[in-house]
């Protein structure tokens, strides 16, 4: 995984990773794209301390390590949404580090804004990074991530809920919904291919955007727990294909519509017997899902 350490003090290095246009801001310790740097000045957001006692916009959810909010700012002439995770966590690592004084630990936010520069790097669209931010101190690893909007994109459960009929109601092949399965396996097998394992595999962090009859755009967004692994990855990928099987819309994406999109996930016309047990891999992992948790919402 990339070494943010370099990427939040070095502009070269930035560039270098993806990140081209972020402004260093509050002694480095956060980071903010540059054409948001304005806007963000003007409605006191340009600190570290001032993003994370924010309590402007709205509040979409809040943990006791964690808070989500919805804010609007003007940019150019327009009104743009951005959405801000703040994190708070106490730990016994980040509190022995600071009695001997070494550097904090990675930071959530950081965390999530390494891997949407290491994803981008690979080819896959995600989110616009508006600003992130870190400090530890004391015990206590403080952390922001703040992106813009993906406007006019939905979530894929969503998208296909309300534009596909229910498979018992086609009275023939629907192209468009396979070519959407095929854009989403896609982006799974490139993914998979490049080392990187998402953890939270599920539709709801798809987002999707129909730009012409069987032309989709997809972006892969909620990256904090993405890791890149280089050995025991099998497991992981099993994880991944089930949570994203399991949260399918089941009235409308049939048997024959998951087996295409595993064939097309794994590149091949016909199913191998290797590729036959990775698929029951994935098939048992899904229904201990539905066991546990009940069918998806």
């Amino acid at each position: 995984m990339t070494d943010l350490s370099n990427f939040r003090f070095d502009v070269g290095h930035a560039r270098k990773k993806g990140a081209a246009g972020m402004r260093r801001f509050d002694d480095g310790r956060m980071w903010v794209d540059q054409e948001y740097a304005s806007e963000l000045e003007r409605v006191g957001l340009a600190s570290f301390d001032a993003v994370m006692n924010n309590a402007s916009g709205r509040l979409l959810r809040s943990l006791p390590d964690r808070e989500n909010w919805r804010l609007e700012v003007t940019r150019g002439g327009r009104r743009h949404v951005l959405f801000l995770k703040k994190h708070r966590v106490r730990s016994i690592a980040e509190r022995v580090r600071s009695w001997i004084g070494a550097r904090g630990g990675a930071t959530a936010g950081r965390v999530e804004a390494d891997n949407v520069a290491a994803l981008k790097q690979a080819g896959i669209d995600t989110m616009r990074v508006v600003a992130f931010g870190e400090q530890a101190s004391g015990g206590l690893s403080q952390s922001f991530f703040m992106t813009e909007e993906l406007r006019g994109f939905a979530q894929l459960d969503h998208f296909v809920r309300r534009r596909f009929v229910p498979a018992a109601e086609r009275t023939r092949r629907d192209r468009e919904l396979e070519a959407l399965a095929a854009s989403v396996a896609d982006v799974a097998s490139r993914f998979h291919a490049a080392g990187f394992n998402h953890r939270d595999f599920y539709c709801c962090h798809f987002f999707i955007q129909e730009l012409a009859s069987r032309r989709f755009a997809i972006r892969l967004i909620d990256l904090q727990r993405v890791e890149r692994r280089l050995w025991l990855r099998g497991r992981w990928i099993v994880k991944d294909l089930a949570q994203l099987a399991y949260s399918a819309p089941r009235e409308r994406v049939g048997n024959t519509l998951r087996m295409a999109f595993i064939k097309r996930y794994l590149g091949v016309d016909r199913l191998s017997p290797a590729d036959k047990r990775f698929v029951r891999r994935v098939l048992r992992r899904q229904s201990a899902m539905q066991r546990r948790l009940g069918p998806h919402p």
